[in-house]
């Protein structure tokens, strides 16, 4: 029987490179379907792999799954540079600005999502399934501690594309980071206890003591993930970026690939995906400017980044909605009710700002790669019918999750006031534009010869105001600081101007970085000092109203790129802040 073309290359000769090239490329428009509708691109991405799975079944023979198995490496080293990227929200300072709110509202949410799952899976599964006792129970106390991990290269997505700043998105990032950790740790944990105990059945050489096995596990991990952010660290000092990021895939490719080898030939026991999220946290914490690779490393790892949302998308299939049945849907129901209760409780617990009190719970919903890793572990090692029915539901709900997840995260945080307006303006923007590649290289074109095209946007421009574009959630200096706050501050800012405002939030002035070096160097006047002894009380202030164009001449006038917002004219009441670079991105265009 003849076959067209489309479904003989789709169906008969696909190959793992194909494969992954199909799955890119559905990606690419997944992606600019997402920003065209103004919804977050992870979502577009994972509903690529989700489509692309569905043509390729659609045609007759169907795809030879052993070529997702050599996709497997794509997959480990994806995990492997999204737990190492956890580390930047681990950062020494960042948790010192966070405080103890961020363990007050994870250790709230995580025990409270980890016992209604455990409870609510117990009884489900006690009525619905017909094996033993005991196998339900395994499969509970499994599924709790699954459900308290939550998906950080979502939350990161979400977070970089909207630009998202403030201390509800350092909240989202650490109590993401503390929800890894404890997933990890208490997962392998339960799995080794439960080995030993006699209630899991595998092949995997246990320890004959459970604590030797998960302290050697722990001590395996730390340890590796020290010696690589070291390593990382000293490379990133001495090499090129490039360099540098030779040195990391091939460390990651290793750490991945190992694992299995390590345990049977050496017995040196670790786990991957903590090991490399340790060595994040240890990069980030003694690197010379750590945002450096950071950033080069997202660049690079782009293909790898999307194509793994992809792959995720292609390995959830629809049907494992329809599989997960009562059971999966009250594993997704208590984890959502656990994670959106908890983080709320946590909030009033930890006497944090209501800002994020309804939102936060829900930002947390994201769930993927570190599950994703958990489910075929468990495939891998319990030798279980049930094992097969963990890695439904948890890939169900991670189907479910990571749909509503992100449109959950970009909520909190445009809520929180720590998205700016003009980026979900700009946004809305290149998703409606008509520029072509030939437009565009015509314009060049007529540049070349003296043509100078027409300047699109001037109008629109005229309209925007300072609140368009000004940052509200802001945390100040208060007058009474000392100047080792100042310092503190200083420390864990990206700025050079630091507002100050007295004690009923009136506005007091602004610390200019070139005015505090001076007094670093001087121990007997820093102890004389106070904020509003280096606050500059002739700091203009701008109106909210402020038409952008009028703005464009206050920022020409001042040798500032920030300056403090107020509600009115004349009002002193600061509500929030704008910065120069975001007064740039509003500049008419050519048309």
């Amino acid at each position: 029987m003849y076959e067209t073309p489309t479904s003989m290359i789709l169906a008969s000769s696909a190959s793992p490179a194909m494969l992954f090239g199909l799955m890119l490329t559905a990606a690419i428009l997944g992606g600019m379907l997402a920003r065209r509708f103004h919804i977050p691109r992870v979502v577009g991405y994972l509903f690529a792999g989700v489509i692309l799975r569905q043509i390729i079944d659609a045609f007759p023979g169907n795809l030879n799954m052993a070529a997702m198995v050599p996709l497997q490496a794509i997959r480990d080293l994806s995990l492997g540079v999204i737990l190492f990227s956890i580390g930047s929200v681990c950062e020494k300072r960042k948790l010192l600005e966070s405080g103890a709110r961020v363990w007050r509202i994870s250790l709230v949410e995580m025990c409270l999502t980890a016992t209604l799952v455990f409870v609510a899976c117990y009884f489900v599964g006690k009525s619905t399934f017909t094996e033993t006792g005991q196998d339900y129970i395994v499969l509970a106390a499994l599924l709790a501690i699954a459900a308290i991990a939550t998906a950080p290269a979502a939350t990161l997505f979400v977070l970089q594309e909207y630009e998202a700043k403030g201390s509800i998105t350092n909240t989202i990032l650490g109590v993401t980071g503390v929800n890894n950790v404890v997933c990890i740790i208490g997962f392998h944990t339960c799995f080794i206890v439960l080995v030993s105990a006699g209630l899991i059945t595998t092949t995997q050489t246990m320890s004959a003591h459970p604590l030797v096995g998960i302290g050697a596990m722990i001590l395996g991990s730390f340890a590796l993930g020290v010696i690589i952010g070291t390593v990382l660290s000293i490379a990133h000092a001495k090499l090129s970026i490039g360099d540098t990021l030779l040195i990391f895939f091939a460390s990651f490719i290793l750490l991945s690939a190992a694992e299995d080898w390590m345990l049977v030939r050496a017995h040196f026991s670790y786990n991957k995906l903590l090991a490399a999220l340790i060595a994040g946290i240890v990069f980030t914490n003694i690197a010379i400017d750590s945002q450096k690779l950071q950033a080069a490393l997202w660049t690079a790892a782009t293909p790898i980044m999307v194509g793994f949302f992809a792959m995720a998308g292609f390995n959830l299939h629809l049907k494992d909605l329809a599989h997960m049945g009562v059971f999966g849907m009250t594993f997704w129901l208590c984890r959502t009710i656990g994670k959106s209760l908890g983080a709320y409780m946590g909030i009033r617990w930890a006497n944090a700002p209501d800002g994020a009190a309804t939102t936060l719970g829900p930002a947390l919903l994201c769930q993927a790669a570190v599950v994703i890793g958990l489910a075929a572990f468990v495939e891998q090692y319990w030798q279980s019918p049930l094992a097969k029915q963990f890695s439904t539901v948890v890939l169900g709900s991670v189907v479910v999750s990571e749909m509503l997840g992100p449109f959950m995260v970009k909520r909190c945080v445009v809520r929180g006031g720590e998205v700016k307006a003009i980026t979900l303006l700009s946004r809305a923007k290149e998703g409606g534009r008509n520029d072509s590649v030939v437009r565009i290289t015509l314009q060049a074109l007529g540049r070349a010869f003296g043509i100078k095209p027409r300047i699109k946007g001037a109008e629109a421009v005229s309209q925007w105001q300072v609140k368009h574009i000004m940052r509200s959630n802001v945390q100040f200096i208060q007058d009474s600081d000392t100047f080792d706050d100042v310092l503190h501050f200083i420390e864990k800012s990206i700025d050079a101007h630091f507002p100050v405002l007295h004690a009923d939030g009136t506005f007091a002035g602004v610390i200019h970085f070139v005015d505090v070096r001076d007094v670093i160097y001087d121990p007997a006047v820093r102890n004389l000092i106070t904020a509003i002894d280096l606050a500059d009380a002739a700091t203009t202030v701008v109106p909210a109203d402020m038409p952008i164009s009028e703005l464009f001449d206050v920022f020409h006038r001042e040798n500032t790129s920030l300056l403090p917002v107020v509600e009115v004219e004349g009002d002193k009441h600061v509500i929030g802040v704008v910065e120069q670079r975001d007064v740039l991105r509003v500049l008419p265009t050519p048309e």
